[in-house]
C-alpha cells in the first residue's frame, strides 16, 4: 500500500493529474479516514479544471481535519475557481483563522473580492498580506540578530534603536519567493481599477524590484508599460 501512495503522490508531483486520480481513489477505498488522500484527490480534480469534485473531496479532507489550513485554502480556491466567492471567502478566511500567518490564504481572498468586482475589500486583503510578510520576515531577521542593535539619529535630536542590516536582509528573504512581488503586483492592478494611477506604479515597480531572480513573472513590467 505505501508504494501504492507513493505511486500516486508522484505523479501529483509530475503534474499527471488525471493519472494520479484512480490511484487516489482506489487509495481512500482502503483506507477512507485519511484526510490527506481527499486533499491530494482534491487538487488533482483542481488542476484538471473539476472543480465540483474537487470541492467534494476537499470537502471530506475537512471534516477528517478541520484544523490543517491547507485544506480550506484549497478548498476556497476550488470555490473561487468555480466562480462560488460566498464560499470561497468563507473557506479562506477560516485558512486564517486556523493559521494567521498563511499569507496565501490572504492573497486568495483578495482576489476573489477583485474577481467578484470588490476592489476596495481586494485592495485591504492584499495590503494585509504584504504588511503581514514584512512585518513576519522583520521579526525573523530581529530574532536572527539578537540584541546587536546600533543608533539612528532621527531629526537631529531623537535616536532610534535598529538593527543593523535589517532592511537588507528583509529585501533578501522577501526576494527568496514570489509571492511578495504577486502581491505587490495584485495590489497595483486594484489601484487601476479604483483609479489611482500613481500608487498603481509604485507598487509594479517594488513588485519588480521584489521578483526573485530566477523567477519569470512579466505582469508587473507589462503593467507598468500599460499605464506610463
Amino acid at each position: 500500500m505505501p508504494d501504492q501512495r507513493d505511486s500516486a503522490i508522484g505523479l501529483m508531483d509530475q503534474q499527471r493529474f488525471s493519472e494520479a486520480i484512480p490511484s487516489f481513489l482506489r487509495l481512500i477505498e482502503s483506507k477512507p479516514d485519511d484526510w490527506s488522500l481527499y486533499y491530494m484527490v482534491g487538487q488533482c480534480f483542481r488542476y484538471t479544471n473539476n472543480f465540483s469534485d474537487a470541492i467534494r473531496y476537499l470537502e471530506k479532507a475537512a471534516s477528517r481535519n478541520p484544523t490543517e489550513p491547507r485544506v480550506f485554502l484549497a478548498l476556497g480556491i476550488a470555490h473561487q475557481l468555480k466562480k462560488d466567492y460566498g464560499p470561497a471567502i468563507q473557506a479562506l478566511e477560516h485558512a486564517v483563522g486556523l493559521d494567521p500567518g498563511l499569507f496565501s490564504a490572504y492573497n486568495s481572498i483578495g482576489l476573489t473580492y477583485r474577481m467578484s468586482g470588490e476592489l476596495t475589500k481586494a485592495l485591504e486583503w492584499y495590503s494585509r498580506a504584504a504588511d503581514g510578510m514584512v512585518s513576519a520576515v522583520t521579526d525573523m531577521v530581529h530574532k536572527e540578530q539578537g540584541d546587536n542593535l546600533s543608533n539612528e539619529v532621527i531629526d537631529e535630536t531623537r535616536t532610534h534603536d535598529v538593527l543593523p542590516l535589517t532592511v537588507e536582509k528583509r529585501r533578501e528573504i522577501l526576494r527568496s519567493d514570489p509571492t511578495y512581488a504577486i502581491i505587490k503586483n495584485n495590489i497595483g492592478i486594484c489601484f487601476i481599477g479604483l483609479g489611482d494611477i500613481d500608487s498603481a506604479r509604485e507598487q509594479f515597480r517594488e513588485s519588480i524590484e521584489y521578483i526573485p531572480d530566477d523567477f519569470n513573472y512579466p505582469e508587473p513590467y507589462k503593467n507598468l508599460e500599460s499605464i506610463s
